[in-house]
């Protein structure tokens, strides 16, 4: 079970990560300019954050097992799509489909907790963190010879092959979970979160192009305000929450998030921009001029240390709390970056700073996933770990952001970014670590063990809703 639930982890992680060194390849293959190849990413991330929390809830509802092998199917579909397409409308349809994906690894936790021993629940979840992590890397270092050998419509035709597969081995030999969750489906909360991350996230992507002070972009995000409050309004009002706000009070858990939005903003910021920084021509005196495959294999060491620090996450989870053990990842993080801003002139030195930042990667992921399971009741673990995964990627779209607004900011008179653009943005990231370990310090000292029994708390006219005994603080 494990080992499918870990492949299927990869299946997803390639989807996620070939497609960013293939930009260029893919505005030709579609007939296209830079902005609108922009939206292969956009539409991705917008379907990933708005699905995520959604289909968690509805595994927490209808058995993790049945919405996993949904969310498999979805992301065969829409890479079968993407794979046909010769045009940018179908292709981002594609892209929306395969956004479903990013339920996986929140479902896959879920079946975890619902199906193994409490002791052995945060091994395995850094197991499965690390093997993802190594399938993003290799979908990095694999992109240049796909296109190379086999052609652009192959990074979508093998990751819809392994899909595919993967769905028949989920159906066939993992154990369904049962439901933990009663009651039915709140689509009004449903429709209003989806509204909130759109109108937030598509700034963010776009703001760049559009101009961060310009009307629509300032209008979106007060438009994600509005949308926000009515969504929570929702919720709180709600006999059947699609989220309930109880779970982001608990202490645990909203320090957890705050930390995994930094983590999204170092780790998706680096995994899109240090690419940049290698492919960059020689010629500007301090670009490095790889090939987008060079820069790919050169990924090699960051996969490595990844996978182990996600590895070494599960054992070190059980004789440390998860406090300690996130300060512990969020430290290579820090050095990694400050080394990328000091010693950048050679590819060896990026690959190694790169690497010592992906130990804490792997480190720091697993272990607030399993900060998250262990901090909310079984009814919730789908939508909580949805939404921590949500938040990580708000947290790479703001990075992202951030990276971009600099480097623009930043250029020679070739129209590349200047060193020093590339050297803000590197402390920048190493200052994001920074705030990072504070919300690690946060947490309590005590989270990261298997949640507690539950009370029942009854409120008039509803069912009743359980309610973790944990510091609410």
């Amino acid at each position: 079970m494990l080992v499918i639930l870990s492949v299927c982890s990869v299946s997803y992680a390639l989807v996620q990560s070939m497609v960013n060194p293939a930009l260029e390849a893919l505005r030709d293959q579609v007939h296209t300019d830079q902005l609108g190849v922009s939206w292969v990413l956009t539409a991705f991330l917008l379907a990933s954050a708005v699905l995520t929390p959604i289909l968690g809830r509805l595994g927490d509802q209808m058995g993790k097992r049945r919405i996993l092998v949904a969310v498999l199917l979805l992301l065969t579909i829409g890479s079968v799509v993407a794979a046909l397409a010769t045009s940018l409308p179908v292709l981002v349809v594609g892209r929306v489909l395969q956004g479903a994906g990013g339920a996986t690894l929140p479902l896959a936790f879920s079946v975890v907790r619902d199906l193994l021993p409490r002791e052995q629940v945060g091994a395995k979840i850094g197991m499965i963190a690390a093997v993802s992590a190594v399938g993003g890397a290799i979908g990095l270092v694999v992109t240049g010879p796909i296109i190379d050998g086999l052609g652009v419509p192959w990074l979508f035709w093998l990751p819809a092959i392994a899909n595919g597969i993967m769905a028949l081995f989920v159906l066939l030999l993992v154990p369904e979970t049962g439901t933990s969750a009663g009651g039915r489906m709140n689509w009004p909360a449903g429709v209003m979160l989806s509204a909130t991350l759109v109108l937030l996230l598509l700034p963010l992507s776009l703001g760049q192009d559009w101009g961060w002070g310009s009307a629509r972009t300032m209008g979106l995000f007060a438009a994600a305000v509005v949308a926000g409050a009515m969504w929570v309004t929702i919720e709180s009002r709600s006999r059947f929450p699609l989220i309930d706000m109880t779970v982001f009070r608990i202490r645990p858990v909203w320090t957890a998030n705050l930390a995994s939005f930094l983590f999204g903003v170092t780790l998706y910021s680096a995994l899109g921009f240090i690419p940049v920084f290698l492919q960059t021509p020689a010629s500007t005196g301090y670009g490095l001029g790889e090939s987008v495959t060079v820069s790919g294999l050169l990924f090699l060491p960051v996969m490595a240390s990844q996978f182990v620090g996600g590895l070494a996450a599960g054992p070190l989870a059980r004789r440390m709390p998860a406090k300690v053990l996130l300060v512990i990842g969020t430290l290579p993080t820090i050095i990694g970056f400050l080394l990328l801003a000091l010693l950048h002139n050679s590819a060896w030195l990026v690959s190694l700073a790169a690497a010592i930042a992906g130990l804490g990667f792997g480190i720091g992921l697993a272990a607030l996933s399993a900060a998250v399971v262990h901090a909310v009741p079984a009814e919730h673990t789908g939508a909580a770990t949805g939404m921590n995964a949500n938040i990580r990627t708000i947290g790479g779209a703001v990075g992202a952001a951030a990276v971009a607004a600099i480097l623009a900011s930043h250029t020679t008179t070739g129209g590349f970014p200047s060193e020093d653009g590339f050297t803000m943005a590197f402390l920048l990231l190493a200052l994001a670590g920074v705030v990072g370990l504070i919300s690690c310090l946060l947490i309590p000292t005590g989270s990261g063990s298997p949640a507690p029994e539950q009370t029942t708390v009854e409120h008039s006219g509803s069912r009743p809703v359980t309610r973790p005994e944990r510091d609410l603080a």
